[in-house]
């Protein structure tokens, strides 16, 4: 892969997760609401193989395996550059992207075939290992590198695997496990289905596992950018400090040296009795929430994101907060803020930055703990049009406009509440059809 900078490996590793502590976080990376929509309605899209379009049907459907693979490559890039979760929509990867992935894998089919039939069945099954070995490293190569040619060149297959060394053995084994567990979980369904049913769940099963093997891999950049000179480019991940960056770096270092030892709990102690003590820096929270993660300490993760929301927001950093809310929705649905005040502030920036589901979730919490505050005529007004508008509920938010109204007969939003209740009842009268 191409080198972005040639710093060396530090205890920068120690900030980041290991891969194998987040395997049930990558498998389940898929299911999260922008990466499921899209495998869903791509999988949707292969009933195309049902209408006689001939040849034309066959394109179609190649041109839906682009897709995918462009989405996967998103996906993977996102990843790669520290942002763990899925992006909605492939906007920074080209579709050109998507028909190399094709050509990588008809020219590994090919090679093995060749192998077969030059070298037999032991030389061909020899073969079929090492490409299998290989095809990770590949696949990355072509995403950093977007060069289809340098993919298929075993010199990089080789430099990818003596940088990452073990980590890249692993990495291509859970490879090979997820498509085992892709096939068999197809064969454990597909003959008790109709046979456009099983169309369907035959493809949204095998791109559940492409976005969960794609994210694995770009996780594996994330986490050795250094080994392979890779610069993450995220702004939302989180930076990798100097000591004269950051105010916190010798709690962060000392920490670090804690969990290289094998002793994450110290860890987490030490930097816990910092922050109630006299606060941190954001590298600080984020590396406190890593290793709440990593123990599995749900309740204070949650604890913790009340807490830090609330800096955030003093700070006048409200995208981050948002980012935090979002994690703790993951862990508890129910999550709430620490105050009511806070939520139309983080509400609204969640708007709009394009997180509608943290949105809702947040003013339906506040909205069933707080029925009666001050705030709750706004923020059901911006839930019942996120409803309207982005989820075709209409009925569900003139429902809620009516309880905002019964409730708050006096309030200053009234008569804008009112207004919008009635274009929603205008958007469901039908128009009057000319005789």
């Amino acid at each position: 892969m191409t080198s972005n900078h040639n710093a060396p490996a530090t205890a920068r590793h120690a900030e980041i997760v290991p891969f194998w502590n987040r395997l049930r976080e990558i498998s389940l990376y898929p299911a999260h609401m922008g990466a499921l929509t899209t495998i869903l309605v791509l999988a949707l899209c292969h009933l195309v193989d049902f209408l006689p379009l001939g040849i034309l049907g066959w394109l179609l459907d190649l041109l839906i395996w682009v897709a995918l693979y462009k989405y996967a490559f998103e996906c993977l890039r996102a990843t790669a550059n520290g942002r763990l979760e899925p992006p909605e929509i492939a906007v920074s990867v080209d579709d050109s992207l998507g028909w190399s992935q094709i050509w990588l894998q008809v020219a590994f089919f090919a090679l093995n075939v060749v192998a077969f039939w030059l070298l037999g069945p032991i030389g061909g099954a020899i073969v079929t290992i090492v490409l299998a070995l290989a095809l990770p490293g590949a696949i990355m190569s072509l995403a950093m590198d977007e060069n289809l040619g340098l993919a298929l060149n075993p010199a990089t297959w080789i430099a990818v695997m003596t940088r990452l060394g073990w980590p890249y053995i692993a990495v291509a084994g859970l490879y090979f496990l997820f498509g085992v567990s892709q096939r068999y979980a197809q064969a454990m369904v597909v003959p008790f289905l109709p046979t456009f049913l099983s169309v369907i769940v035959i493809h949204f099963i095998t791109n559940y596992v492409v976005v969960a093997t794609f994210h694995l891999m770009g996780y594996l950049i994330y986490q050795y950018h250094d080994e392979i000179g890779y610069e993450p480019a995220a702004a939302s991940a989180t930076p990798l400090r100097r000591a004269a960056d950051d105010p916190d770096q010798r709690f962060l270092d000392e920490a670090a040296e804690r969990v290289r030892d094998g002793k994450p709990e110290a860890a987490c102690d030490l930097i816990s009795t910092q922050l109630r003590g006299r606060g941190g820096s954001e590298a600080m929270h984020a590396q406190y929430r890593k290793l709440l993660a990593l123990l599995g300490r749900r309740e204070e993760q949650l604890r913790h994101g009340r807490e830090w929301i609330t800096i955030l927001i003093a700070q006048d950093k409200d995208r981050r907060a948002v980012d935090v809310a979002r994690e703790c929705l993951e862990l508890d649905p129910a999550f709430e803020l620490a105050e009511a005040d806070e939520v139309t502030r983080v509400a609204r920036k969640a708007v709009d930055v394009g997180a509608t589901q943290v949105a809702l979730k947040l003013v339906s919490a506040s909205y069933k703990r707080h029925p009666r505050h001050a705030d709750v005529p706004q923020n059901c007004l911006l839930a019942a049009k996120l409803l309207a508008e982005r989820m075709g509920k209409e009925e569900t938010a003139r429902k809620l406009l009516d309880q905002v109204l019964q409730a708050f007969p006096q309030h200053p939003l009234r008569d804008e509440v009112v207004a919008y209740r009635t274009f929603l009842d205008k958007l469901a009268t039908p128009a009057a059809k000319p005789a």
